[in-house]
């Protein structure tokens, strides 16, 4: 779930990130988080409006990405800024790193719990949810500080 989740942060982040948003989230509808959330559950808790709301944000800069998600698990490329001023605290999701700690989880050295731990990135969200979803959330975050561009 994480993975899935970076993924998402990172194709709404079209300064910060390689690429455009639509051609991020085309990568992350093309690997298996998509299908890995449908089936625990995750992509079907919306709140009832039919997508979660994913925003990345590079902490110390104005780059930041929103992506939506639908029950099927497909992103789309919702805003290359994180346009959603009030997320559901219950299904939508926040993160926040710098351009460093983006990087540094790109390499897969380093997963989200080291970062959360010393501080390197700031999570709002349901975190019951994205710890049971640990395997696509990392996976997405990787995905994010791979792309990420100075």
């Amino acid at each position: 779930m994480k993975k899935l989740l970076i993924t998402l942060f990172a194709l709404f982040s079209i300064n910060a990130f390689a690429g455009n948003a639509q051609n991020i989230a085309d990568a992350f509808n093309a690997s298996n988080t998509p299908a890995e959330l449908v089936k625990s559950g995750w992509a079907g808790n919306d709140g009832g409006k039919g997508y979660k709301v994913l925003q990345v944000i590079v902490k110390g800069s104005n780059k930041a990405a929103e992506l939506h998600i639908d029950n099927n698990g497909k992103a789309t490329a919702a805003f290359d800024s994180a346009k959603t001023a009030k997320l559901n605290a219950d299904v939508d999701y926040q993160m926040t790193a710098t351009m460093e700690d983006w990087a540094s989880m790109g390499t897969g050295e380093s997963g989200p719990m080291y970062h959360m731990t010393f501080g390197g990135l700031s999570f709002e969200g349901p975190m019951g949810e994205a710890m049971n979803n640990m395997g696509p959330f990392a996976s997405f975050l990787i995905n994010i500080g791979r792309n990420i561009q100075d």
